[in-house]
C-alpha cells in the first residue's frame, strides 16, 4: 500500500509540473508561422487600460470587398493588398525583416510601414502592435490578422 501510496504521489507531482508549464514567448519569432498570407481582420486601440475599435482609412477592410492582406513572403519581400472603395484593388510591394519579437514592414506609397511587434502568433492567427500617438493620446494600435 505505501508503495502505491508514493507512486500516486509521484504521478501528481510530475502532472503538476508538466501541466503548470507555459511556453516561453520572449524569444524570436518563429518565421515558420509568420511566413504567408496574412487577412485583415480588426483593429483596436489600447490606453489608459481600455481597449476599443479602432479604423484608420488603411487599417479597414471596405464593406462587400475581399479582406485586405498583408503577405510576408521569404527573402524579406512583402505585399500589402488594399481593396479601395467600389472594391477597387491595389497591391503594392515592399521589404519586411525580423528584429526579435518584432517585424519591420516598409510598403513603397503606402501608410503600410514601420517596426511592428508581435504580440501574438500562431498558425492561424497574428497580432501585431505598434505604440504612438492617436487624436493626442498615447497608445497601442492592435492590427488583428488571420490565415
Amino acid at each position: 500500500m505505501k508503495k502505491i501510496s508514493i507512486l500516486f504521489l509521484l504521478t501528481l507531482i510530475l502532472g503538476t509540473v508538466f501541466v503548470s508549464c507555459t511556453k516561453d514567448i520572449s524569444g524570436p519569432v518563429d518565421m515558420n508561422y509568420i511566413e504567408g498570407k496574412w487577412n485583415f481582420n480588426k483593429s483596436t486601440a489600447s490606453s489608459s487600460g481600455f481597449t476599443i475599435p479602432y479604423s484608420t482609412d488603411y487599417f479597414k477592410n471596405e464593406d462587400g470587398c475581399t479582406k485586405d492582406y498583408i503577405e510576408l513572403l521569404p527573402g524579406g519581400i512583402v505585399k500589402y493588398g488594399n481593396y479601395k472603395p467600389n472594391c477597387v484593388f491595389e497591391e503594392r510591394l515592399g521589404t519586411w525583416s525580423q528584429s526579435g519579437n518584432s517585424i519591420i514592414i516598409s510598403v513603397t506609397g503606402s501608410s503600410f510601414n514601420g517596426t511592428f511587434k508581435v504580440a501574438s502568433l500562431s498558425a492561424a492567427e497574428l497580432i501585431l502592435q505598434i505604440d504612438g500617438t492617436y487624436d493626442g493620446k498615447s497608445g497601442t494600435f492592435n492590427l488583428y490578422f488571420t490565415k
